[in-house]
């Protein structure tokens, strides 16, 4: 077991060409030395839209092996919750001093981290902020790295949420209330007599609430950073049915260029459930980390 959870950090905030171009990039360099030595550098022409924190953390065997120790998996939980609300502090004050002085405001997108040669674990911001329960998504997507929960492929980053989960939450959020008929009254069903038969057969099953209750409990595990299956096994308390409704749409597409850009493009209760897991070798997939698996067509 190491002797210290503080593997060494450094901090890089990568800026698109606007926002790089218009602040003193040196000067917030070392503001942000209060968490971590930190470089600001200008993001490479076209490859990306958005603004970053990357947190890079060293890594060795016995660093590594923290996560499969609850005990030490916690407290590493504990330190990095303490990096990421500082980082979100010093952001905020960042704006402010920006806003004072006249200054454009820099927004950022994402948050990622890197733990030695392992794949980046891309976690979205809200209002400039890393949401507080992000430290326990890294811990859990580490647990399911080395549990080989994604395959053998090697894997280059996983997104939390992914870009496509984004879009269809803010689809859903723009959504009005479902509509009555045309003339108001719900439509009749002609095969009432086989859907009662169906519902009489359906009692012994798990009920919606149930449903719900368990994947709510799952889902407050996967925030603490513990495995959802070590709590409750969501997957064999779902019907087919049910089980098919977790799988939307084709893979998502890992890309920074066209994903939740601005605040605007984020529900206010953003869900982090569905991730979006991409292979070095170009594919990515959408992977439901409660139920720990992939999301197939």
């Amino acid at each position: 077991m190491p002797s210290s959870i503080h593997p060494p950090v450094y901090l890089h905030i990568v800026l698109d060409e606007k926002n790089y171009d218009g602040g003193d990039s040196v000067g917030m360099a070392r503001r942000f030395t209060a968490v971590a030595p930190t470089e600001v550098v200008r993001a490479s022409k076209g490859s990306q839209r958005s603004n970053v924190l990357r947190f890079d953390f060293g890594e060795d065997e016995a660093t590594a092996e923290v996560f499969s120790n609850d005990l030490w998996r916690d407290a590493l939980i504990s330190w990095l919750d303490e990096e990421f609300a500082e980082t979100s502090a010093l952001v905020a004050r960042e704006n402010d001093a920006r806003k004072n002085n006249g200054l454009p405001l820099v927004p950022f997108q994402w948050a990622e981290v890197k733990f030695g040669m392992g794949p980046v674990i891309a976690i979205r911001m809200i209002d400039s902020a890393i949401p507080k329960a992000a430290a326990g998504y890294v811990a859990h997507a580490r647990m399911l790295l080395a549990r080989g929960a994604f395959g053998a492929d090697p894997i280059s980053s996983i997104r939390i949420p992914a870009c496509a989960a984004i879009d269809e939450q803010k689809i859903d959020a723009q959504q009005d209330e479902p509509q009555a008929g045309d003339e108001g009254w719900p439509a009749v069903d002609p095969d009432a007599q086989n859907a009662w038969a169906a519902s009489a057969v359906q009692r012994d099953e798990p009920t919606r609430l149930e449903i719900e209750d368990a994947l709510a409990e799952a889902e407050e595990a996967l925030r603490q950073g513990v495995s959802p299956t070590d709590v409750v096994d969501v997957s064999e308390s779902l019907s087919d049915e049910e089980s098919a409704g977790y799988r939307p749409g084709s893979p998502d597409v890992d890309s920074e260029e066209a994903c939740a850009l601005t605040d605007e493009d984020v529900p206010e209760d953003l869900d982090f459930r569905i991730w979006n897991v991409a292979y070095a070798d170009g594919t990515s997939v959408r992977f439901d980390s409660v139920l720990g698996e992939a999301i197939l067509d």
